[in-house]
């Protein structure tokens, strides 16, 4: 979807705050499975066994300095060796938080190459920066991998109880905050309001109040009861309970993606294993509420079950429609929910099979124009090519009504201009 504005940069944002600012539930669905999770492709998190967080574990108490009111510290690794470019740099503090390696994030940094949200984001950077410097594009590459890494590395921090709720927040602020300024050493101002359409001096109060917006509680699906009246209506140490059994499932999820990424389980077997642990999850629920409190929390029994609320659909925001189908709906007013409702999951897996084909034919192309095979002519033809090309596969597998669902947009097409009145005839 078009983003406009600061939208660019809450688009970016939300793809790295999902696990606290959204239900599970929307990411656990029988055919959630088919799409490549948040951090696909992601290495970091071992599999753990499935023991249960422990209530102990998640009141850990905060790492000392790792709350911090400004951003990180711009910092290069003191092994990066004189070949790093001066543009590359590292969120000191964090590192040192997640008790990091830098050899290596150097090392396995890459593997987030391709990931959708880096691959997306560099098709962003080819198209508005086509004339940007290669050493600033690489220099682009690295921190936008590393930011990836990092992330993945807090992400296991916050979900295995190391670090808090609040520290995970802060955190990730601070994490947002020094890529942003990562952007600010590399562009120029043009280039900077091009990229992200929002001035340097916004950035700072737009990622704040993203992050002030974000829930205590993710797994509260009940949108009748604002979630503080939640938390007044159901007791602390139940809500913290459910909290643990919750993020036991967010991990597993996470690690299960990245075991179809790298071959390790098949989609069925992975659809197995999550409905298994959703099922945990859910039975856990039972065992420490009370039916009135699963009502005041989910809305009611069967939403738990189901892990939907019956209130209408919210609309896409930021890279979610990516994330839960595994490609991007174009029309505005359509909701992910919409689609899973009437379009079938075998017609939804083959677009997403489309769209990621394409997305990879054009990493292809990114390092092909990198190592100077290709000039950035070239690759805007072939990149149209590849977009035609999507479109009539999605038209064969779509009827007219499903492809408008998905990729009517009135934003995206230009204003038709009435016909010139003839000339009267004297």
């Amino acid at each position: 979807m078009k983003k406009q504005n600061k939208n660019i940069l809450i688009g970016l944002f939300l793809g790295f705050i999902v696990i606290i600012a959204m239900s599970a539930y929307l990411l656990l669905d029988d055919g959630s499975m088919d799409k490549p999770p948040v951090v696909s492709n992601e290495k970091g998190i071992s599999k753990k066994s499935h023991d249960i967080v422990s209530e102990a574990e998640t009141e850990k108490k905060p790492v000392p300095g790792a709350a911090h009111e400004t951003p990180a510290p711009l910092s290069k690794p003191t092994d990066a060796g004189a070949s790093e470019s001066t543009y590359v740099s590292y969120p000191e503090t964090l590192v040192e938080l997640l008790g990091i390696d830098m050899n290596e994030l150097v090392e396995e940094r890459d593997a987030f190459k391709s990931t959708i949200i880096h691959i997306g984001w560099m098709d962003r950077i080819n198209e508005i920066l086509k004339n940007l410097d290669p050493e600033k594009k690489a220099a682009i590459i690295k921190n936008h991998t590393s930011l990836l890494y990092i992330k993945d590395k807090l992400n296991e921090a916050y979900l295995t109880g190391k670090i808090d709720h609040e520290t995970f927040k802060k955190a990730l602020a601070d994490l947002m905050k020094w890529h942003q300024r990562s952007y600010e050493s590399i562009l120029t101002d043009a280039e900077y309001e091009a990229l992200f359409e929002i001035t340097p001096d916004l950035v700072d109060d737009t990622i704040d109040a993203i992050i002030d917006q974000t829930p205590d509680y993710s797994f509260i699906l009940n949108q009748e009861i604002p979630a503080d009246e939640v938390a007044k209506q159901v007791q602390g140490y139940k809500l913290e309970e459910v909290n643990s059994h919750f993020k036991r499932m967010i991990l597993d999820r996470d690690a299960l993606g990245k075991q179809i990424n790298s071959g390790e389980v098949t989609l069925d077997q992975a659809r197995w294993t999550l409905n298994e642990s959703q099922q945990v999850f859910i039975g856990k629920c039972k065992e420490i509420l009370t039916e009135d409190e699963i009502n005041t929390i989910f809305g009611s029994v069967e939403a738990l079950e189901s892990g939907a609320t019956q209130t209408e659909a919210p609309k896409v925001l930021g890279d979610t429609d990516e994330m839960e189908l595994g490609f991007k709906i174009e029309n505005p007013i359509t909701s992910i929910e919409n689609v899973t409702e009437k379009i079938d999951q075998n017609k939804i897996g083959d677009i997403k099979f489309f769209y990621q084909q394409r997305a990879m034919e054009r990493e292809e192309l990114i390092e092909k124009l990198e190592a100077g095979e290709l000039t950035p002519e070239d690759i805007e033809n072939m990149s149209n090519e590849m977009d035609a090309v999507f479109e009539d596969n999605c038209r064969d597998t779509l009827t007219t009504d499903e492809y408008q669902l998905l990729f009517d947009n009135p934003e995206n097409k230009e204003p038709v201009e009435p016909p010139a009145p003839e000339t009267l005839k004297e």
